[in-house]
């Protein structure tokens, strides 16, 4: 139990912080911040990280430096069969005899997945330098916004329906490990923020968990003030 707000709250909550919630508030992390818009909060994390950049570069370079090799020589076989002879100066390797055109097509068929894995690893490197995580809570409606600029995935839930907010397993997992998420139990549950830090993560189930615990709107000004102020303090 909260002895300053009588809220009671599972022992699996309580003991999955590092750190004290009062002091996750009191110290939040850089690229952090709760901006009022009209009447909806915004509570923001960024996803930027010099090292998840890095680590993201190489993997991605690696992976599509491969694929790519694939790629080109999918449609040198393509535009031989279709066009004619390749230019001398086409990126790609001689073959002798040309391949056919069944081959050259089960090879585009057989390269798709991994050029959409090649994909979405540029897309995560990307997240690692403008990404965001934005989640809007208004008076009936919540969205989490995951994302660069306005090319956003959105996600919707009822405020007045959530159950509680924690982090969690993703649905996925990487190094044969689920990722650790952000957990909104509503009328349906969503899941996101596996490319933040783990203290902006943490910052922000923080945030949202206390915010949700405080049903009496003069508790969430107070909050929103306190965390307003601590951010205004980096």
């Amino acid at each position: 139990m909260c002895s300053g707000c009588g809220q009671l709250s599972p022992l699996s909550e309580v003991v999955s912080h590092k750190r004290p919630i009062k002091e996750i508030l009191e110290k939040p992390p850089k690229g952090c911040s709760v901006t009022e818009w009209g009447h909806d909060v915004v509570i923001y994390a960024s996803c930027r990280s010099i090292g998840g950049f890095l680590g993201a570069l190489v993997i991605s370079l690696f992976w599509n430096g491969i694929v790519s090799v694939f790629v080109l020589v999918a449609i040198a076989g393509l535009y031989a069969n279709l066009v004619g002879p390749l230019p001398n100066w086409f990126p790609a390797p001689q073959m002798k005899p040309p391949m056919s055109l069944g081959m050259s097509l089960f090879l585009c068929l057989f390269l798709t997945p991994f050029v959409t894995i090649g994909t979405i690893m540029i897309g995560g490197m990307v997240m690692t330098v403008a990404g965001k995580v934005e989640v809007l809570l208004g008076e009936t409606e919540g969205k989490v916004r995951t994302g660069i600029g306005f090319l956003t995935w959105r996600s919707r839930f009822d405020p007045a329906a959530v159950r509680r907010v924690t982090i969690g397993p993703s649905n996925w997992q990487s190094n044969d490990k689920p990722s650790p998420v952000i957990i909104i139990e509503a009328e349906r549950t969503i899941k996101f923020g596996s490319l933040l830090s783990e203290e902006r993560r943490e910052w922000l189930q923080a945030v949202l968990h206390q915010w949700f615990t405080r049903p009496d709107p003069n508790q969430r000004l107070e909050l929103l003030s306190q965390v307003r102020r601590a951010v205004s303090e980096l």
